[in-house]
C-alpha cells in the first residue's frame, strides 16, 4: 500500500506540470469599458509632479536640444521612467517605478534594435516610416514625433503621460500629402522586448495574450509569423509579473506574433487599408498598459484586460488560497509567516482527510497476513485471487483506495497555490528569516564552489528533503510488519529515492514554495507521529 501510496503522488505531481501547459480556455464576457481617471483626464505630461493628474511644467527647451543631437528623450512620471528615441519615434527602454530591487528601477521594457521598438510604424506604400529621424513638438506637456515624405505622407505619433497611472495614450495620424487619393495602411509594433522572461523552475511564463472575437489567443513560442484576424479588443505580451498591453480604439485588420532569435517575442498590429483624398487626415488612437499582472488593477482600466491574468484550471481556487493569504499577511505583516499561517489553516480543513488516510493504511496492515496467504493460495488463479481479495475488504470494512484518496483530494490545492504563490507579485523581494527574495531561490552564499551546485546552497530544499526522508519512515511504520522481504526492499529504496526526487523537483523554484511544502510535510509529519502511536495503542 506505501508503494501504491508513493506513486499516487508522484504522478499527482506529474499532473501539476502538466496543467502548467493545459486548460480550459477563458471565455469572454464583455464588461463595459471602465478606464480609469487617468485614462479620461485631459492631463498632460509631467515632468515634475505636483499632485494626481495634474500637468506640470514641460521643459520643452531640453527635449529639443536632446532631439536635434539625434538622442533620446526620457520621460519621467511617478509610475514610469521611459527613454524615447527619435530614430522611428519609438520606445526604447521603460522602468517600473514602485517595483525596485534594492533602489534599482524594475525594467520592464529594452529594445536596442531599431525598427522593433513599440510603436515604430512601417507601411508597404510609404518606406523609411520605421527607422527614419522623426521631428519632435512638444505642445502642452505632451510629447509629438513626425516624419514627413514630400509629396507623400506626413505620419504623426502624439502621446500623453499621468502622473500617477501606468496608463500613456497615443494618437496615430497619417495626412495624406500627394495630389491624388491614396490607399494607406500601416502595421505598429505592440508590446515587444520584454525584459525578465528568465525561466523558472524549468517554466518560462513569456507568453503573447491577444482578446480577439470574444476569446483569448495565446502564444507562447512560434516558428515564422502567426497571425490572426478578427474583433481585436486588445494584444499584450507578459512574463511572471507585469505585462505589457495596447487597446487599439479603430478596427485593425489583424495582430501578429513573431519569436526572436534570443527566444523573445514582439507583436504587431496591422491597420485597416484606408482611403485617403488629399490633405485628409487619419487618426487612430491606442491605449497602452505597462506594470503589474494583477487581476483588479487591470480591471479598474476596463476592457476584459483581467483576462490576462490566468492561474491555469483551478484558477478559481488559486484566487481565494491568495485571499486568504492576503488576509493573513494584513495580520502579521511578513509574507513568510502569512505562508506558514495559510498552510496550517489547509491542513486543520484537510485533517479529517488525513485521519481517514492513515486509518486506512492502518486497516490495511491489519489484514496484510490474510492478504498474502491469499495470494499465495490463488497464485495461479487470478479471477479467484481477486474475488476473495475484495471479499476480504468486505470483511474487514477496508477501502483499498482510503489511502491515497484523501491525498490526491489535496492536489487540487497544492496546483491551484503553486500557480498562485508562482505569479503573485506581493512575493516579489519579500523577506522572511534568512531569505532576501520569497519570489526566487534562497540561495545562501558559501565560501567555496560545489560540482552542480556553485557557491551558493538553497537551504530550505535540502531541510525539506530531511523532513521527507523523517515522514516517509514514520509513514512504513503504519504499513510495515507484515509485508514481504521483497516489499520491505522497495519500500526501502522509495524511502530514499522519493525525498530526493522531490528535492530534486524543488531545488531551484521559489522559496515561498518550498517554505508551504516544507511547512506541510512538517505538519504531516507531526500528525502522522500521533496517529501512529495513538494507533499502536490501541
Amino acid at each position: 500500500m506505501e508503494k501504491r501510496l508513493i506513486i499516487a503522488v508522484a504522478v499527482s505531481f506529474f499532473i501539476l506540470m502538466a496543467f502548467q501547459f493545459f486548460g480550459p480556455k477563458k471565455s469572454y464576457q464583455k464588461t463595459p469599458a471602465a478606464p480609469s481617471p487617468a485614462a479620461r483626464t485631459e492631463a498632460e505630461r509631467p515632468i515634475e509632479p505636483q499632485n494626481e493628474y495634474e500637468p506640470a511644467a514641460t521643459g520643452s527647451g531640453e527635449l529639443e536640444t536632446a532631439a536635434s543631437a539625434g538622442e533620446e528623450t526620457r520621460i519621467e512620471t511617478e509610475n514610469f521612467d521611459l527613454v524615447f528615441t527619435d530614430r522611428g519615434g519609438s520606445l526604447k527602454k521603460l522602468y517600473l517605478k514602485k517595483y525596485q530591487d534594492k533602489e534599482k528601477e524594475e525594467l520592464l521594457l529594452s529594445r536596442e534594435r531599431s525598427g522593433r521598438r513599440p510603436f515604430t510604424v512601417t507601411s508597404p506604400v510609404v518606406k523609411g516610416l520605421g527607422t527614419g529621424k522623426y521631428r519632435i513638438k512638444t505642445q502642452g506637456g505632451g510629447l509629438g514625433y513626425i516624419i514627413t515624405k514630400p509629396g507623400q505622407l506626413e505620419l504623426r505619433k502624439d502621446f500623453k503621460f499621468y502622473k500617477s497611472s501606468n496608463i500613456i495614450d497615443l494618437e496615430i495620424s497619417a495626412k495624406n500629402l500627394s495630389n491624388n487619393t491614396i490607399t494607406f495602411s500601416y502595421e505598429m509594433v505592440g508590446p515587444s522586448g520584454l525584459v525578465g522572461t528568465s525561466r523558472v523552475a524549468g517554466r518560462s511564463f513569456l507568453q503573447a495574450d491577444s482578446l480577439i472575437d470574444g476569446k483569448v489567443w495565446k502564444v507562447k513560442s512560434t516558428k515564422g509569423l502567426k497571425e490572426r484576424a478578427g474583433n481585436i479588443i486588445w494584444s499584450g505580451l507578459k512574463n511572471r509579473y507585469f505585462t505589457m498591453i495596447v487597446k487599439p480604439f479603430s478596427m485593425l485588420r489583424s495582430v501578429a506574433v513573431e519569436q526572436t532569435p534570443d527566444k523573445n517575442l514582439d507583436t504587431f498590429l496591422n491597420s485597416q487599408q484606408m482611403s485617403l483624398a488629399p490633405g485628409e487626415v487619419n487618426t487612430d488612437r491606442f491605449l497602452f498598459y505597462a506594470g503589474p499582472l494583477d487581476e483588479k488593477h487591470l480591471e479598474q482600466i476596463g476592457y476584459d484586460m483581467n483576462l490576462i491574468v490566468d492561474y491555469g484550471f483551478f484558477g478559481g481556487v488559486s484566487k481565494a488560497l491568495l485571499a486568504v493569504l492576503r488576509f493573513f499577511h494584513a495580520g502579521v505583516r511578513n509574507w513568510g509567516v502569512a505562508i506558514i499561517l495559510l498552510t496550517l489553516l489547509i491542513n486543520l480543513i484537510l485533517f479529517p482527510l488525513t485521519i481517514k488516510s492513515f486509518t486506512s493504511m492502518h486497516q490495511m496492515k491489519k489484514i496484510q497476513p490474510h492478504m498474502q496467504k491469499l495470494k499465495e493460495l490463488h497464485k495461479d488463479n487470478p479471477q479467484k485471487l481477486n474475488k476473495e481479495m475484495m471479499e476480504l475488504y468486505k470483511k474487514y470494512n477496508v477501502n483499498p483506495l482510503g489511502g491515497c484518496l484523501p491525498l490526491l483530494l489535496q492536489m487540487p490545492i497544492f496546483i491551484a497555490l503553486y500557480q498562485g504563490l508562482m505569479r503573485s507579485i506581493e512575493l516579489k523581494g519579500a523577506n522572511f528569516l534568512w531569505i532576501k527574495d520569497l519570489s526566487s531561490p534562497d540561495a545562501v552564499p558559501i565560501p567555496f564552489t560545489l560540482p552542480l551546485l556553485g557557491n551558493s546552497i538553497n537551504i530550505l530544499p535540502l531541510l525539506m528533503v530531511g523532513m521527507m526522508f523523517v515522514q516517509q519512515k514514520i509513514s512504513q511504520g503504519l504499513t510495515g510488519g507484515a509485508v514481504t522481504a521483497e516489499q520491505a526492499q522497495q519500500q526501502k529504496m522509495m524511502m530514499f529515492i522519493f525525498p530526493l526526487f522531490f528535492g530534486f523537483l524543488f531545488y531551484n523554484m521559489p522559496s515561498g514554495l518550498v517554505l508551504y511544502w516544507l511547512t506541510n510535510t512538517i505538519l504531516m509529519t507531526t500528525e502522522q507521529t500521533f496517529i501512529s502511536k495513538r494507533m499502536g495503542s490501541n
